[in-house]
């Protein structure tokens, strides 16, 4: 049996190691807003192997190489996928008016779920076989789900992208190695010395091709870009070329040369210099920031941004995030005393300060300059230090709001609690300035503006809480634009007289347009980059006017309510009232969706429930051939009725996701990363669920364990973020470790009503045994698409709440059943709900 251990946790490692690539390959690819499909896709491959075994065993075929080979199968299928997909035409942007790439989008999809039905295989194989057993067995496929994800973190620092495809592929041939060795041991047919040899040999030879591939990868296997990333679209300039690239856990790093670069966001109109040369960093494709040689001191004078130091000459500055250091160099270049440069990504603070040190005049060795890597709220939470000026420049490109492409980015940075952590490190008479790009309608600098207004009026220092009355946001705040971007600047104390002065006299020397002054009027603004009807200044004014900003945002056409760190969807604008005008475009237009990416969701939650249940109810074709084979007793009603145990498995795939997703989403603040939060919130959960599973599955009551999961998901959203605010400037190994210790509670009861549900299967009928392990994966499959609608438009704190209702649900289907022979009627809203399954009861 331990052969057969060891097997499961290999391929269980080697599938979610793929699913963590697979998330990076979308967010490289073709976006970070859809690298939460990986999750779906393992899912939906994991329902439709369940439904394979059933229909197989219903059929009465042999089950005795069906975990071998899909063991060996899986390892063919992730290169492979992996190709297919790379080389597709999908396009998320012609959607709307090209029919065919609905298509592919279903073959898209359903390419990237063939190695995970292999991996389904494996385990839905181990599960149906009559000497299993079940708590051991679903523990080892949990513990190395669990290690397959810092697995991959590791592979992909180490080797990139395209390698680790290769290094799930070594871990998927190991598991087939050892599955052929569980096979032979329980064979009786003995084999000669001589075939044991070439087996060996050859197990070797492709092993070691395997490790080979994964440090040398391909040029076949290079991720290739949508055209639209910023990457892709700059290479297409003659003489473009790549001149820097590298991997880490969580990004890959490009720098580009090319004559084409000419980044300077919201110049003035009053510029006629040349703007310096420049090279073109990215992250994941996307957003190119540049990295700006020194050659024109002039230049920075005539960006927004200068307008601080102005307000704050020779200042102590904070930098959030700075890209390629255009805003560095805008400090050093406007007299700014010292500058403290916080950035996340270390691959872009070795690429700036290191690899191109001299092309942007040792930028970050200069004296007065203070580089710190960390995430910028982790940052704020551990020092002490105030600061005269705290920027957030603008370091991504122009995304239209009315392609809604970057809807599903979650984005701590631009969060109420953030900026209110940033007033508190400002000294008296300090300013927080933040640039956003203008949209038409006003959106990013509009939801910008009233996230800078609900944190003046949430300041975390009791003190100015208690003068909450005296507090008068439009005597705080200024607000100018150019052609395309804005800036807006806001204080903890009303802007002095002098301050006004110099603003306006910033703004009539390089021809920026005035939004907001305390003291505006209306004839001040709209002067050089004119728009009809002055909308820029209407709209502010409207909402620092309106007596409650809630209604102001209630009747808004856009979603421009502040984010927080319960729903930091800063680019989600979507309301359902713009649905006519989004018809009335659809297909008129390059933008995938009109007003809203959030119609993708859309699409594929009709997707996956459609494929769902296609798998869900196919069994029954095959039970009504079979019908005459079967005997009416198999299924002893007595001890528990189908179509609530059908309910029961769906409402436990429904409620793991509902937990697993928000949780991953919250701890992206705490980690840092999306990609530490998924390996660090899903190993938590998924060891302690394995660990739960195979010591508390056989000793805790069914009865017990889901009322208690139902109350922690009820609690944990609002311990979380005490404990966040406790530990946050703990050391990254000390929050994993935090991490680790706060989720294995709830991992522990997690792992318990999977397998105690199956054992009560496997008293009754083994036979259902794959079905239900369809029903749980497809349900699950829809819960991960569920989950992240839900998150986008209530918030994360919502989706464990429903999580708590599902499970909920499912104890009282348990507490209710005829179990261990006491007779009880299903409550009136369980029948209801279990309706749909009842057909497959007659059948059965």
């Amino acid at each position: 049996m331990k052969a057969l251990y060891l097997t499961l946790l290999l391929v269980s490692a080697a599938a979610l190691a793929f699913q963590i690539t697979l998330t990076r390959f979308f967010s490289l690819a073709q976006g970070s807003h859809l690298a939460f499909m990986a999750i779906s896709l393992a899912l939906l491959g994991t329902g439709a192997s369940g439904t394979y075994l059933f229909i197989k065993q219903t059929k009465r075929s042999g089950q005795s190489h069906t975990l071998t080979r899909g063991a060996f199968l899986f390892t063919l299928s992730v290169p492979l996928s992996y190709l297919a997909t790379n080389y597709s035409p999908f396009d998320t942007y012609r959607l709307a008016w090209e029919r065919s790439q609905l298509l592919w989008l279903v073959l898209y999809y359903l390419a990237l779920t063939v190695p995970f039905f292999f991996g389904g295989l494996v385990i839905g194989s181990a599960l149906t076989m009559p000497t299993s057993r079940i708590g051991p067995i679903y523990a080892a496929n949990l513990i190395g789900s669990g290690l397959g994800l810092p697995l991959a973190l590791f592979s992909l620092a180490i080797v990139g992208g395209p390698g680790t495809v290769f290094f799930c592929t070594l871990l998927g041939w190991l598991s087939y190695v050892v599955s052929v060795k569980y096979q032979a041991s329980g064979s009786k047919s003995q084999k000669r010395n001589t075939q044991h040899a070439i087996r060996f040999t050859l197990y070797t030879l492709i092993s070691l091709l395997c490790l080979y591939l994964t440090f040398f990868p391909p040029a076949s296997f290079s991720v290739r870009l949508t055209p639209y990333k910023s990457l892709s679209q700059a290479l297409l300039y003659p003489d473009s070329e790549i001149i820097f690239q590298k991997w880490n856990a969580f990004s890959r790093v490009d720098v580009l040369r090319s004559e084409g670069i000419r980044s300077a966001p919201g110049l003035s109109f009053a510029y006629s210099g040349q703007i310096p040369p420049q090279l073109g960093l990215t992250v994941d494709g996307d957003n190119l920031s540049p990295l700006t040689s020194p050659t024109n001191p002039g230049f920075t004078q005539y960006l927004p941004l200068a307008l601080g130091f102005s307000l704050r000459p020779q200042a102590d500055v904070l930098i959030l995030e700075p890209g390629g250091g255009l805003a560095v160099l805008t400090a050093l270049q406007n007299e700014a005393q010292t500058v403290t440069v916080v950035q996340s990504n270390h691959t872009v603070a070795e690429a700036v300060g290191q690899r191109f040190a001299d092309f942007d005049g040792h930028l970050y060795q200069n004296p007065r300059v203070t580089v710190v890597i960390d995430e910028p709220r982790r940052f704020l939470y551990r020092t002490d230090q105030q600061f005269d000026l705290i920027i957030w420049p603008l370091t991504d490109n122009f995304h239209p709001v009315t392609a809604g492409a970057y809807t599903l980015n979650e984005d701590y940075r631009y969060t109420v609690e953030a900026f209110a952590d940033a007033l508190a490190h400002l000294s008296p008479g300090g300013l927080l300035v933040a640039e956003r790009w203008l949209q038409l309608p006003p959106s990013e600098s509009l939801r910008l503006g009233g996230s800078l207004i609900e944190a003046l009026g949430q300041m975390r220092d009791e003190g100015e809480r208690a003068k909450k009355e005296d507090f008068k946001p439009d005597a705080q705040l200024l607000a100018i634009r150019s052609l395309q971007t804005s800036l807006i600047a806001v204080s903890p104390s009303p802007l002095a007289s002098e301050d006004l002065a110099t603003v306006r006299r910033f703004v009539a020397e390089y021809q920026f347009d005035l939004v907001w002054l305390p003291d505006i009027q209306p004839e001040e603004t709209n002067r050089y980059s004119v728009v009809p009807d002055n909308i820029y200044y209407q709209t502010f004014a409207d909402l620092l006017a309106a007596p409650d900003p809630a209604t102001f945002y209630a009747v808004y056409p856009y979603a421009v309510t502040p984010p927080t760190d319960d729903h930091p969807y800063f680019f989600h604008f979507f309301k359902w009232q713009q649905i006519p005008e989004i018809l009335q475009t659809l297909g008129k237009t390059w933008e995938p969706f009109g007003g809203s990416g959030y119609l993708v969701l859309v699409v594929l939650l009709i997707l996956v429930v459609i494929l769902s249940a296609g798998l869900i109810l196919l069994p029954l074709l095959w039970l009504k051939k079979d019908e005459g084979e079967r005997r009416k007793d198999e299924i002893p009603h007595s001890l528990l009725p189908t179509p609530y145990f059908l309910l029961y498995f769906a409402l436990l795939g429904l409620g793991f996701l509902f937990i697993e997703i928000p949780l991953l989403q919250r701890f992206i603040l705490y980690l840092g990363q999306p990609a530490y939060a998924f390996a660090g919130v899903v190993s938590a959960l998924l060891v302690a669920s394995g660990v739960g599973s195979g010591y508390l599955s056989g000793r805790m009551s069914l009865r017990v364990a889901l009322p208690l999961i139902a109350i922690v998901a009820i609690v944990y959203p609002f311990l979380l973020p005490y404990l966040f605010e406790t530990t946050l400037q703990f050391s990254f190994a000390g929050r994993m470790g935090i991490t680790a210790v706060a989720l294995f509670p709830l991992g522990l009861l997690l792992g318990i009503p999977f397998p105690g549900g199956l054992e009560l299967i496997k008293k009754a009928t083994p036979r259902l045994i794959p079905w239900v392990w369809a029903v749980n994966g497809c349900a699950s499959v829809v819960s991960a698409v569920l989950a992240a609608m839900i998150a986008l438009t209530w918030g994360f704190s919502v989706v464990l709440w429903s999580a708590a209702g599902a499970y909920t649900l499912a104890g009282i289907i348990v507490y209710s059943l005829r179990v261990n022979g006491t007779n009880r009627t299903p409550p009136q809203l369980v029948r209801k709900i279990s309706s749909p399954f009842r057909s497959i009861n007659h059948k059965l």
